[in-house]
């Protein structure tokens, strides 16, 4: 079981980087690649912070894992299910002629599948404690604050809701909405290890 969840860790952060590579590529090809704009979404920094935790996670396959890579485990886990959920929502899904359908799915879906499951496969030895939640938070509060000055500076907004053309009342409701509904999805992470399917030794 080791080895298996150990090369579902390795396909599935290739998978997930291919799909960055390919909606980046044609972005590029495009003409319209902007190297802060298209790496400043937050489904792009999920994905890439997916990668990464998926990558270091390899090494502990099967052993006790530091504290600090199960909160980050959690973390990417609670942000790609945000992700997923605001991209089929509040985004609406596909657009007609979308020429990144398949990386669009890899990143607003399937690494969000990957994810998951690779904390219900290995989860921590114990559930973790409801008052430590709070850790899927600074990272997005940073995001969110960047993506509110960019637009209130630059003109760059990542998502329509997040458009202060309305004023700013709007954009704290939905922001703020999504913000608790991604600490409470973090809390949940926290709790679901009773059902890991490998213990660490």
């Amino acid at each position: 079981m080791t080895i298996a969840i150990r090369t579902w860790r390795l396909l599935g952060a290739a998978l997930i980087v291919a799909a960055l590579v390919a909606n980046i590529t044609g972005h590029v090809q495009a003409g319209d690649f902007s190297f802060f704009d298209t790496l400043g979404y937050f489904s792009h920094q999920s994905n890439i912070l997916a990668v990464i935790v998926l990558a270091v996670a390899v090494r502990y396959t099967g052993k006790p894992r530091p504290l600090w890579l199960e909160y980050a485990r959690a973390t990417v886990a609670t942000y790609l299910v945000i992700v997923t959920v605001v991209f089929w929502t509040l985004l609406g899904g596909f657009e007609a002629g979308d020429p990144y359908r398949w990386s669009t799915l890899t990143m607003h879906g399937l690494s969000c599948v990957i994810l998951l499951a690779d904390w219900l496969l290995e989860g921590p030895r114990k559930p973790q404690p409801l008052a430590r939640a709070w850790v899927v938070l600074p990272y997005a509060l940073v995001w969110i604050t960047v993506a509110l000055i960019r637009g209130a500076t630059d003109g760059w907004v990542p998502y329509p809701f997040m458009d202060p053309k309305d004023g700013y009342l709007p954009v704290a409701i939905v922001v703020g909405g999504i913000v608790v509904v991604g600490l409470a999805i973090g809390a949940g992470l926290f709790r679901l290890t009773r059902w890991r399917v490998v213990t660490p030794v």
